[in-house]
């Protein structure tokens, strides 16, 4: 008997020993597809990668580069990817990236999860569920696309969760929260603040150790956000001027309403962000259930805690509404937390629902992840063969015309995009070594260089819409378009010096010309 019980403590052992491995292996298995390391760039890499590989140059940027951006917050990050992509190049970076990201979230997660209890495989079905559901309920937020700051810095937002719940000591949370923060300021300062509120909820009599925490918070993060109030929000750049609208409209209700300003008219909010509401409203509701009849008490905390974050999502509506014409608040990302809620109210509920010890649940759960695995195999490889086939349609081209602009173009030619292809030339000048003057995607975040980017903006749609005037506002040496508009381009703007399957290289005669 006492060698059979010596024997059965020995497998449980080893069991409890794996039991992580194994929750992490699984984990990383659905992240990697999540994020899969394909060498092809999103468009939120490529402006992040090229600003980092900038910064470490010690060579400012060209004026007439479309990547330009002197705001310095992201000045972390932007080091350690800068060196990293000196290293590897972009290709490279995006990959390395993308493996480390996945293999820390697959170890950041089980720890988490298993504050409420949940199992290697109730893991993976939170994980599944989230990315089905789009990793988001209301403004476009995400967890795991790709590779920037804010994932680095919700990493640390889910370690110092993990600590504000295992430790009596705030130290390490805070810290992790500094961390979080110089990696992306809205990000760290918001979930600094959730992580004391978590532990206000567990333990009122906290009060004194959580305000010793927000103090060090703040001397800790103060210079990053006297860095951000210089370079981000210059006294007397608010207002609009002649030839450009407000910073705040031009970033916020111009540039990306669909991250912050629900409230362009009332169609577009009933169509884009109503069905998200009804979504939070739901979860609201699930938090209210489990906060009453959840059997254990980490998880009533936890559903009061959830309440408060998704109640904080419908009272930023009022402040959106109220600035809904000026786009003040739009620039702070006030919907940004709705990704990671989402992630934990699934856990959470998912949790309450194995406490109920329904019969047949782990049946149940089997099927449901049956079920629900195809999809997301079909997206996630769909997003895949995506990628290549876009490697595999464009390399071609886009290497004719940076052949011929090494060999025919001046180092500092201005080669003028057309914004109806500008998704598939965002590498543009990494690859060619030429300026581009302005794209959509690269809007810089600070209001000086906002305006810049607006009237560059302006300045190109009204060019491939009407063709080159005698006197130009920038100076443009060559101008990509497609077979489609080279006719109407062509008389005003140049021959045509290179012609791929997709696309036209037009070329500006000289003055002398």
């Amino acid at each position: 008997m006492t060698m059979c019980g010596h024997g059965w403590r020995q497998r449980a052992a080893v069991a409890n020993l794996n039991w992580p491995l194994a929750h992490a292996g699984l984990l990383l298995v659905v992240l990697l597809l999540l994020l899969p390391p394909d060498s092809v760039l999103t468009d939120n890499e490529e402006n992040y990668f090229q600003l980092a590989a900038q910064a470490i140059t010690g060579v400012p940027a060209s004026p007439d580069s479309a990547v330009f951006d002197a705001s310095r917050h992201r000045f972390v990050s932007e080091l350690l990817l800068g060196r990293l992509i000196s290293l590897s190049g972009f290709e490279g970076a995006q990959v390395i990236t993308r493996v480390l990201t996945a293999a820390a979230f697959a170890l950041l997660l089980p720890p988490v999860f298993r504050l409420l209890s949940l199992s290697a495989f109730d893991g993976v079905i939170v994980v599944v569920v989230f990315a089905l559901l789009g990793q988001n309920v209301i403004g476009g937020e995400w967890l795991f696309q790709g590779f920037e700051a804010k994932v680095v810095a919700y990493g640390f937002v889910l370690a110092a969760l993990h600590a504000a719940s295992t430790r009596r000591s705030l130290i390490t949370a805070t810290a992790l929260c500094v961390a979080a923060t110089y990696f992306h300021f809205l990000v760290g300062v918001f979930w600094f603040l959730a992580v004391l509120g978590l532990r206000l909820i567990e333990n009122r009599r906290e009060i004194t150790r959580i305000a010793v925490a927000a103090v060090v918070f703040m001397v800790a993060t103060a210079p990053l956000a006297g860095t951000i109030v210089r370079t981000r929000l210059s006294v007397g750049t608010v207002g609009a001027v002649a030839d450009a609208p407000a910073p705040d409209v031009i970033y916020s209700l111009i540039r990306e309403p669909w991250h912050g300003a629900p409230f362009m008219s009332w169609e577009y909010f009933a169509i884009q962000w109503l069905p998200g509401y009804l979504v939070a409203g739901a979860m609201l509701a699930g938090c209210i259930v489990i906060a009453r009849t959840g059997s254990e008490g980490r998880q009533r905390k936890v559903a009061v805690w959830l309440a408060v974050l998704i109640s904080y999502l419908f009272l930023v509506l009022v402040p959106t509404f109220v600035e809904r014409y000026t786009g003040v608040v739009g620039k702070f990302y006030p919907f940004r937390p709705s990704s990671l809620v989402l992630l934990v109210w699934l856990a959470l509920a998912l949790a309450w629902l194995n406490e109920l010890e329904m019969r047949h649940f782990l049946a149940a759960k089997l099927l449901a992840l049956a079920l629900i695995t195809p999809a997301f195999l079909n997206a996630a490889v769909s997003r895949i063969v995506g990628d290549v086939e876009y490697h595999l349609t464009f390399a071609a081209d886009k290497q004719v015309v940076a052949t011929y602009l090494a060999v025919n173009a001046a180092p500092d030619a201005i080669v003028l995009v057309d914004p109806t292809v500008e998704s598939l030339f965002l590498d543009f000048e990494r690859r060619t070594g030429r300026p581009s003057l302005v794209a959509w995607k690269f809007a810089p975040t600070n209001d000086l260089q906002l305006r810049e980017w607006y009237r560059r903006i302006e300045f190109r749609k009204s060019l491939f819409e009407n063709g080159c005037p005698p006197d130009l506002a920038y100076r443009v040496d060559f101008l990509l378009t497609t077979p489609r508009s080279v006719t109407a381009l062509s008389p005003s703007c140049g021959l045509v010096a290179v012609e791929t399957e997709h696309w036209r290289l037009l070329r500006r005669a000289a003055p002398s010309e």
